[in-house]
């Protein structure tokens, strides 16, 4: 019975506690309170169990005494946590709840009321949380991020980041890319705030590719017209003189680049090294274009006597590999000459010169054509007899047709025509074409029924001569036909006027080669269609017949036609603008070249004013000026004759004049 009062005293004592602490914690909260009591003895009241707080920062911190719940308020240093407690009171202080983003402790977090006030210390600290967030588009090495004095290395095709220190709540964060990854800028956003009770994942990294330009060097960039372009576009145009480039339109990083030359300057032939590759982290300043004259003299006449002078047509090549062609004048009697060119060693030569007279053939105006065995045939407008039994009345003077063994030189005059008073043709300034039945077909200028020139078929052995056509002139027929023919596809010849048509301004006919049934393909209408051309068609790989007229077009300086053998339908290519930065006056057709352009000549115009060889795209009708002539010693003058592409790829030709001796020039043209 004696232990009884003992444990019922105790019961009581614990109730009055409770009792005190809840009246305590019902006062509590107050962010500076103290105990009034002071001393080892109790005060009239009791003891006070109080509470040093250091570090908290942030609301929300509850304290659990002995289970009754104390809120405490932010930035408080003192909290009485109960009163009016008796000496031998139990005590426990321990943290119901955490404030936001810190972390406390109690120490010395239990006891007794003593003879005293009784107290704990409350430690708090702020939490620390991570820092991080995502990254797009990173494709590289060498990004590198800091917050502060914090930094962190990112690998390539990372997608999120996290920097390895936490950082403590409430502190201030400022994410910055401290080194940009190779080739690409990375731009942060949602980088800069404080840090708040929780990780902060929602810092944004975009990287995208830099971009850098492709340029480099250029030499030899004397005359206009460069244009480079890169990937197929971007096409930058580049003025004479120029010794550096940089393409319009820069690259993206880890982008490829290949610069090629668009249209070669004029005059000039320019090469790209090391043009192509991939842009790495800088501008490409590594490429180079070398500029160098893309045509040659290889020879100049000499003019009468003993060379030749003049030239009026393009040349051939032989299956020897050597270059042949005629001069109008020069030679032992200053009525033209063959002449021969070898391109591999550059050494010319004199095969034949004309004599004129009933005996042969005089100023040969066209060009050369070869049969299998190498034989040369040509036609000269002047010069040469018929058969008759008095020759020095039987000479006519209305030209010939020759053949010219190409070794020895030796000439054969396979015919000569009779002219006035006979039907077979006057004049033939044109060449001769070899059709597939083994005849020769060519055009008189003149003579024929009615005097405006005609179509003749030759056999080659026998030197017999049939007019298939003989031109009636005015609106319904051709007149004066100077260049000579094709066989196309069809089989049908076809030619050209340079009169006649329904505007007397030229035309396109088609002859059977058999019957000699003779039409008007097209007649040329003047003016901005063209008029006048001089020299024959060609066929190209679309099938389509092109040819020049030496006047007409929007300029009246001529232009480059298209005409649809099935249909006769006839568009204008190029009209020709003349002046200094254009051709002028094409007299001379088109070859088709190996790389598909159309190539020909313009008498006149271009920046010398003497001439141009010019290049043309059939589809699109784009023309460039490959070379112009100025003329005078050091450069050729006036080119009448076409072009031919040799087996070395190169381009061949003559002018006129021009030259060391004023007589012409045989040249070369450089392509790319």
């Amino acid at each position: 019975m004696s232990g009884a009062p003992a444990n019922g005293a105790r019961w009581l004592f614990g109730a009055a506690l409770a009792a005190q602490l809840s009246l305590s914690a019902c006062g509590g909260g107050s962010s500076n309170s103290t105990s009034s009591t002071g001393g080892t003895g109790p005060a009239a009241n009791g003891y006070s169990l109080n509470a040093a707080i250091s570090g908290l920062n942030a609301s929300g911190l509850v304290l659990s005494v002995n289970g009754n719940s104390v809120s405490v308020g932010s930035g408080t240093t003192t909290q009485m946590l109960a009163n009016s407690l008796a000496s031998g009171t139990p005590y426990a202080v321990t943290v119901a709840t955490q404030p936001a983003g810190e972390t406390c402790s109690v120490s010395a977090s239990s006891g007794t009321i003593a003879s005293a006030n009784g107290s704990v210390v409350v430690t708090c600290s702020a939490r620390a949380f991570s820092l991080g967030g995502t990254i797009t588009g990173l494709s590289t090495t060498g990004l590198v991020l800091a917050n502060g004095g914090n930094t962190l290395t990112i690998s390539s095709g990372a997608k999120s980041f996290n920097f390895p220190t936490p950082v403590a709540y409430g502190s201030p964060y400022d994410v910055t890319v401290q080194t940009q990854p190779v080739g690409l800028t990375c731009t942060p956003s949602g980088n800069v705030g404080t840090i708040p009770a929780a990780n902060v994942t929602s810092v944004a990294l975009a990287c995208a590719p830099n971009t850098y330009t492709v340029g480099g060097s250029i030499t030899g960039l004397n005359a206009p017209g460069l244009v480079l372009q890169d990937n197929g576009t971007d096409a930058t145009s580049f003025g004479a003189d120029a010794t550096t480039f940089t393409m319009h339109t820069p690259v993206t990083y880890g982008g490829s680049y290949e610069v090629a030359v668009q249209v070669q300057p004029t005059g000039r032939l320019c090469t790209v090294s090391d043009g192509s590759g991939t842009v790495g982290a800088g501008n490409v300043t590594n490429i180079s274009i070398a500029c160098v004259p893309n045509m040659a003299i290889l020879y100049s006449f000499a003019g009468a006597p003993g060379s030749g002078a003049n030239s009026y047509a393009g040349l051939i090549q032989g299956s020897n590999g050597l270059l042949y062609g005629t001069t109008e004048e020069g030679g032992s009697s200053n009525v033209g000459v063959i002449f021969n060119y070898n391109p591999g060693t550059g050494a010319a030569g004199l095969l034949h010169s004309f004599v004129g007279g009933n005996s042969d053939g005089a100023n040969p105006y066209a060009g050369l054509i070869a049969d299998g065995a190498g034989n040369l045939y040509g036609t000269t407008p002047t010069g040469g007899s018929y058969l008759c039994a008095i020759p020095q009345l039987c000479a006519s003077n209305f030209g010939t047709v020759f053949k010219i063994n190409p070794t020895t030189g030796a000439e054969t005059l396979l015919y000569s025509f009779r002219g006035s008073g006979y039907s077979d043709g006057e004049y033939p300034y044109g060449g001769l074409l070899l059709g597939s039945d083994g005849y020769f077909f060519g055009t008189t200028q003149k003579g024929g029924t009615g005097g405006y020139g005609t179509v003749y078929r030759l056999s080659p052995s026998l030197g017999t001569e049939t007019v298939l056509h003989a031109f009636a002139g005015g609106s319904a027929d051709g007149a004066y036909p100077y260049a000579g023919l094709i066989q196309a596809s069809d089989g049908n010849l076809y030619g050209t006027t340079q009169q006649g048509g329904a505007s007397g301004s030229g035309t396109v006919f088609k002859i059977n080669p058999t019957t000699g049934a003779a039409s008007i393909a097209y007649s040329f209408a003047g003016g901005s269609d063209g008029a006048g051309p001089y020299d024959g068609l060609i066929q190209a790989t679309d099938g389509n017949l092109y040819g020049t007229t030496g006047a007409g077009g929007a300029a009246g300086a001529g232009t480059v036609f298209k005409i649809v053998p099935s249909t006769g339908a006839e568009s204008i290519v190029y009209a020709f603008a003349g002046g200094s930065s254009d051709g002028a006056n094409p007299y001379a057709g088109l070859i088709q070249a190996t790389d598909g352009s159309l190539y020909g000549t313009t008498v006149s115009g271009g920046s010398g004013g003497a001439g141009t060889v010019f290049k043309i795209t059939p589809g699109t009708g784009a023309e460039s000026i490959v070379y112009a002539f100025s003329g005078g010693s050091s450069d050729g003058a006036n080119p009448y004759g076409g072009l031919i592409q040799a087996t070395d790829g190169k381009l061949y030709g003559t002018t006129l004049k021009g030259g060391a001796n004023d007589a012409g020039i045989v040249f070369s043209i450089s392509l790319p």
